[in-house]
């Protein structure tokens, strides 16, 4: 009966068996918001639900609240410790003595008993060490610290995650748009290099002006593969950071002409972000987190040497029925004292001093390479920022050039050669601002990144795609 008692408590505490993999994505599949998947999405929603349902996001939410969970724990071990015993005991032969006289080295003839052939006992004892109680609110501080390290991870893997779901939107927005817009020019664009091919062995026209149209006409389709190509998976990579398992699950909002998007300018005064970074960064204060857990070891390696003193009380009993008192306390003091961790005191004292001075060291490594960060990431933006506007300037002059051309072709002052490759130079020069502006918007994310800045808004717009 025992060993079945324990085989059901040990089944008790067992985890529950894996499922297999695709259950477990199903289930995942079905707890994403289908209203929300069902209409086109902005960068704001994806950002939202890359913040809810990304999955390395989630475990890192469950790293953080396991580490609340061992602080809790923890706390525990500032309570006295209070053990309480129990038992019983039967003998098949009484415990029978006799005496022997210390002057003449007699024994005695008659046998006694102090004890009952069955008893049971029990008893109740609650001790308090004291520097197990210091090293254990220490332990108890350290425990809470950690719960800190878990969170900032988290937020470091949330601000990656964001600048990743910022690169991956746009260039998939971007991809959706040049399939739908270049689709119908591509054909014609081909049918003009046939013709003017066919012209250049008819030699209908000059050949040299053939050829060049039709070179002309296949750098600009190469360059648009190009951007094609570069942008082509983007749309997998956005799908797998927002947890959804299909790339087909979701549409995309549509990108538009352009004209209501907000630029930001960069940042006038460079120390500005430089004290914002050091003050908010996640990997800064994950350092400065640590060398506290550090400082506290080195008082918990001091207070190993200090002898334990912790008062104890407990309440007997005994149901022998020859004891004049069958139930009693007792109180009093111990004092305990490890010889090893007197011997070993200086090697650990040492140990743990180089630890926090390395970590110490370790955090000013880090600032350096966050403001080294905060200097590229304001350098890219700058650069991304003065060739979107001129990638900008480019795609209105094309568009005008375009224009002119079609109108210039309806009126009998152009030709089909000059319209289709003032339009295909138009379809390259819009795609390269839209990639430009995904550049921006990428070298936008690495700043706020690079600045240690939540992500504004990020639950805020998942509630509001829920709505």
């Amino acid at each position: 009966m025992m060993g079945l008692a324990a085989l059901g408590l040990s089944a008790c505490s067992m985890p529950p068996d894996l499922p297999p993999v695709h259950d477990d994505l199903a289930s995942h599949a079905e707890s994403l918001p289908g209203p929300v998947l069902a209409r086109p999405l902005t960068v704001e929603d994806a950002v939202g639900l890359a913040v809810r349902f990304n999955l390395d996001a989630r475990v890192r939410t469950m790293e953080a609240l396991l580490a609340a969970g061992k602080a809790d724990l923890a706390s525990f071990a500032l309570l006295p410790e209070l053990s309480a015993k129990a038992g019983w005991s039967a003998k098949n032969k009484m415990k029978a003595t006799t005496s022997q006289d210390l002057s003449t080295g007699g024994k005695g003839e008659s046998w006694s008993r102090s004890e009952d052939p069955s008893s049971g006992t029990a008893d109740l004892t609650a001790s308090w060490n004291l520097i197990d109680f210091a090293i254990a609110l220490i332990r108890s501080d350290q425990e809470a610290e950690r719960v800190k390290l878990a969170m900032e991870k988290r937020r470091r893997a949330l601000h990656l995650l964001v600048q990743e779901v910022y690169a991956a939107y746009w260039k998939a927005v971007i991809n959706e748009f040049a399939t739908s817009k270049y689709a119908g020019l591509e054909v014609q664009l081909q049918k003009s290099m046939a013709d003017a091919e066919t012209a250049e062995r008819t030699k209908v026209g000059d050949p040299m002006q053939m050829l060049a149209h039709q070179r002309a006409i296949a750098d600009t389709m190469r360059q648009i593969a190009e951007l094609q190509r570069q942008t082509s998976t983007a749309r997998a990579e956005l799908a797998g950071l927002m947890g959804v398992a299909s790339v087909s699950g979701f549409q995309l909002a549509d990108l538009g002409d352009g004209e209501g998007w907000l630029i930001d300018e960069p940042a006038e005064d460079l120390s500005v972000l430089e004290t914002l970074a050091l003050a908010n960064r996640p990997e800064l204060r994950t350092e400065e987190t640590q060398y506290r857990i550090d400082a506290a070891e080195v008082r918990t390696e001091i207070l190993k040497t200090i002898p334990g003193l912790g008062p104890f009380i407990g309440g007997h009993y005994d149901s022998n029925s020859f004891l004049l008192h069958n139930m009693w306390a007792e109180a009093g003091v111990k004092v305990t004292w490890t010889i090893v961790d007197m011997l070993s005191a200086p090697q650990r004292f040492a140990h743990a001093k180089t630890t926090a001075e390395v970590t110490r060291a370790r955090r000013m490594a880090v600032a350096m390479a966050v403001l080294t960060q905060v200097h590229v990431a304001d350098v890219q933006y700058r650069h991304a920022l003065k060739e979107y506007r001129l990638t900008e300037t480019m795609a209105n002059i094309d568009r005008r050039m375009s224009t002119l051309a079609a109108a210039n072709r309806k009126t009998g002052g152009g030709s089909a050669i000059e319209e289709i490759k003032a339009e295909a130079a138009r379809m390259l020069s819009t795609l390269r601002r839209y990639m430009i502006y995904s550049d921006l918007q990428a070298a936008k994310a690495r700043m706020q990144t690079a600045l240690g800045r939540d992500p504004v808004g990020a639950d805020a717009a998942f509630a509001a795609a829920q709505e």
